[in-house]
């Protein structure tokens, strides 16, 4: 059979049919959502290092059949915040060690240098929303500054999304895929690390200033400012990181 034979260049059927393709489509939604509540429970440090997760229980929790707490599970031991033992079952996997720690860093100084550079090379238009980003962040963080008892696990949550926020926004202005699923990679490990950290360390402040030197640096173009910005911005929240994850526990 040639190449341009029509019988091969016809389209296919799906091996579907439309109710069937629409059956899937609702068990993927269902198995994302289920996905993104477990990894929520996992961020805000509901089950501790170690502690099991069971199938039923979740599914008992979340209102939903143990199929997709199964899929979501096992989603998330790809991630490396759940690990898996034959029989036993899925566990929260521990915290992360020192040498994990600075590889995750190393590899975020690798793109989010770049990623800086480059939108600073083509920051026509990014003022608006990287300012918008930066006031967010600055927002959040005055929940946290100084560090008291009565910032909630919400406080920090938000202020890690709008810190979040930022760097997403740098890396959505690539318009480079391939950039952009190794920022979701690297951010589904933070999220592991944030797992595990308990942010002893007062750095909101300095972390909005951070941001605002590398915001300052692309919407002037300068693309060696930004990348510098950034790194500097990298090597002190490893810094930070190191110190709370060694720190003694309260």
């Amino acid at each position: 059979m040639s190449a341009t034979d029509p019988a091969r260049m016809a389209p296919q059927p799906s091996p579907h049919s439309a109710p069937e393709a629409a059956g899937l489509a609702a068990r993927r939604s269902l198995r994302d959502q289920v996905y993104d509540a477990v990894l929520d429970m996992l961020v805000a440090g509901r089950f501790g290092p170690g502690e099991s997760l069971g199938i039923d229980p979740l599914a008992a929790l979340l209102g939903v059949s143990p199929t997709p707490v199964r899929e979501a599970l096992v989603q998330l031991e790809a991630t490396g915040l759940v690990t898996r033992t034959a029989l036993r079952g899925y566990k929260v996997a521990p915290p992360m060690s020192r040498t994990t720690i600075e590889q995750l860093f190393d590899a975020r100084l690798v793109v989010e240098v770049a990623a800086a550079r480059h939108a600073a090379e083509n920051h026509d238009g990014l003022e608006p929303a990287l300012r918008a980003a930066v006031d967010r962040h600055r927002q959040h963080a005055a929940a946290l500054t100084p560090p008291t008892a009565e910032a909630s696990v919400q406080d920090l949550s938000e202020y890690l999304a709008a810190d979040r926020a930022f760097h997403d926004l740098l890396f959505q202005a690539t318009q480079n895929p391939f950039f952009q699923e190794m920022t979701r990679h690297i951010s589904i490990h933070g999220e592991r690390l944030r797992q595990f950290i308990a942010h002893r360390t007062p750095d909101a402040e300095q972390a909005v200033a951070e941001h605002e030197a590398v915001l300052e640096a692309i919407v002037g173009g300068d693309a060696d400012q930004a990348a510098a910005a950034m790194e500097s911005h990298i090597l002190g929240v490893r810094q930070r990181t190191l110190l709370d994850a060694e720190a003694p526990g309260e």
